[in-house]
């Protein structure tokens, strides 16, 4: 079975960038600041996540600054740092594989895994990365996937309305579905050198309005974003 992924970018001002490096790795300290979500990787301050396995425990944590010869030290959230075994730069972001013993007050080495390694065992959300794009063009070309984009939407309330129950996707590895800001996708668009002289309906395979008769002349993308994923959740799942 092939895996999908959707891949969405936001043309947008937000206030993202104001959360420390060690908010993101999800230390407990800055839980305040963050709205809240019950995703696998934002477990309690004294819970582990588990494999479907049930034979190892995954956290997500920020690397500490301290003598790297017997490893590294890794603030993970929880009430005490642990030690992997890896030799790493302090405040790099890393995946923790905790093993099977959930005491955290005994010296257990633990050891750093690839990112995508909870996603792929478990098959749950773990995150988001960022990928800086210059233009809406950037945003498609610069696909981190030498394949590409399957398949390409744009949102807009332009957009063609289609009852959610009613849109047929084709199957795909890597759809991307595109947000605008103030002005919409149409000014990305006109602003955008190397789109010049061409239309939404030339640059998306699809160009929906998921938010028909919104009753106000704009929607904050951050409400935009979760409208639209509760729309496209069922044609994603039938595309298969």
């Amino acid at each position: 079975m092939k895996r999908r992924v959707v891949h969405g970018f936001l043309f947008a001002y937000w206030s993202i960038w104001r959360h420390r490096s060690t908010c993101a790795a999800g230390s407990s300290q800055c839980t305040r600041t963050l709205n809240m979500w019950g995703c696998f990787r934002r477990w309690m301050r004294h819970t582990m996540c588990a494999s479907m396995s049930g034979l190892n425990f995954v956290k997500t944590g920020v690397t500490l600054d301290g003598d790297c010869s017997k490893g590294t030290q890794v603030d993970v959230g929880l009430s005490k740092n642990v030690l992997v075994e890896q030799g790493l730069e302090p405040g790099k972001r890393v995946t923790v594989a905790m093993g099977t013993n959930r005491d955290i007050t005994t010296d257990c080495v633990r050891k750093v895994v690839p990112p995508s390694s909870p996603s792929e065992e478990m098959g749950s959300y773990w995150g988001y990365k960022v990928r800086y794009a210059s233009n809406l063009s950037d945003v498609i070309n610069g696909s981190p996937y030498k394949e590409g984009y399957d398949h390409i939407i744009g949102t807009s309330e332009h957009g063609e309305t289609i009852i959610s129950s009613e849109l047929i996707l084709p199957s795909f590895r890597h759809l991307l579905i595109a947000f605008g800001g103030l002005a919409g996708l149409e000014e990305s668009i006109e602003e955008d050198i190397n789109l010049k002289g061409k239309g939404a309906n030339d640059v998306f395979t699809s160009y929906l309005n998921t938010c028909p008769n919104q009753g106000s002349r704009t929607i904050r993308t951050e409400e935009a974003l979760l409208i639209s994923l509760q729309y496209f959740q069922d044609p994603i799942r039938r595309a298969g």
